[in-house]
């Protein structure tokens, strides 16, 4: 067992958050969020922590659209320093419009801003979550991967919700190279409708979240939350961390059922009771986390983590911590 750290992540410095309108607030998806879990995870299980400085562009096209990576790039490269880019104008091909405004192409909303060193972050984090998966191969064991930016909102060609390339999927990529199926479980608070995406026969997607039309990304009225190869469990708002971690349990006997060779958890912290970030309110405790972490180390199948939501900072190194301690006693990587 490993951790695998972005070394990069930190040039990702977000600084207004308009997802809620003007005059907006500060922006909550920053660097101290992965640094308090890791000092939580150190503290259960000292594992080798990897630094990872990859910036390779494949691993992204990998699963995302060549244009939509071009694009990325390219306007990191033009924003000036202290600028945060966020698109002005919305349509569904601005592929003739100038730079500036393609943007509005590949996302929808305003709280995702593009800063010059943002997807230089995303890059990095989208290769140590490869690299993390290849010690799943190579090492027959699990790894956590501190990612950040996150990455389960991230679709084919869009960004938003803080996500810019879809780690958890990078991961099942490389993957499915060895093993014929790779079940991604997402306990976010918010449901991953990226990752619904790129959610195959060999790769399907499970999520427990808040209800996702009353709740962020607040999707169409019409959208069907289980298509084929998709399984959504929402919980009702003032849920109890009790019948949450139920709710986790009766899923998870469900992936087991209908078989996978390897598991990629996109594992949240944002449904937290304390966090800040929920319109339906759940009272998880940072001791279920722990019971939660018993639940998915009882599992046979390895287990690529993925960090991906969680904006409490001060109590993300407890769940952290929590996680770890009930994950590592039931693999038996902590023995006292």
């Amino acid at each position: 067992m490993k951790y695998f750290y972005p070394k990069f992540q930190n040039l990702h410095k977000p600084k207004l958050d308009l997802s809620d309108g003007l005059p907006g607030c500060e922006h909550l998806e920053i660097s101290k969020r992965v640094d308090g879990v890791l000092k939580g995870l150190l503290s259960a299980y000292e594992a080798d922590v990897v630094y990872v400085e990859d910036l390779d562009i494949s691993c992204v096209k990998l699963i995302h659209d060549d244009n939509y990576v071009d694009f990325l790039v390219k306007i990191e490269s033009e924003i000036e320093d202290g600028v945060e880019y966020i698109p002005s104008i919305f349509r569904d091909d601005l592929s003739d419009a100038p730079l500036l405004f393609r943007g509005g192409m590949y996302s929808k909303e305003i709280g995702t801003p593009i800063m010059n060193k943002t997807i230089t972050a995303a890059l990095n984090t989208a290769n140590t979550t490869l690299k993390a998966a290849e010690y799943v191969l190579e090492r027959d064991s699990s790894a956590f991967v501190l990612a950040r930016p996150p990455g389960h909102h991230a679709g084919v060609k869009t960004y938003g919700g803080y996500c810019f390339f879809n780690n958890a999927y990078i991961g099942v990529e490389k993957l499915l190279n060895v093993y014929n199926k790779v079940s991604v479980v997402d306990i976010d608070y918010h449901i991953g409708d990226g990752s619904i995406e790129f959610s195959s026969k060999k790769a399907p997607y499970y999520s427990i979240n808040a209800c996702e039309k009353t709740n962020y990304p607040y999707l169409d009225a019409n959208f069907n939350p289980n298509a084929n190869n998709v399984k959504i469990v929402n919980f009702k708002d003032k849920t109890t961390g009790f019948k949450y971690v139920k709710m986790v349990e009766k899923l998870l006997e469900e992936v087991v059922n209908d078989g996978c060779d390897a598991i990629v958890l996109s594992l949240g912290f944002d449904t937290l009771a304390k966090d800040g970030y929920q319109d339906d309110k759940i009272y998880v405790e940072v001791a279920d986390f722990k019971v939660i972490g018993e639940i998915f180390g009882r599992l046979k199948q390895n287990i690529l983590i993925v960090f991906e939501g969680g904006y409490d900072a001060k109590q993300l190194e407890l769940c952290g911590y929590n996680f770890m301690d009930g994950f590592g006693r039931k693999k038996g990587f902590i023995t006292c």
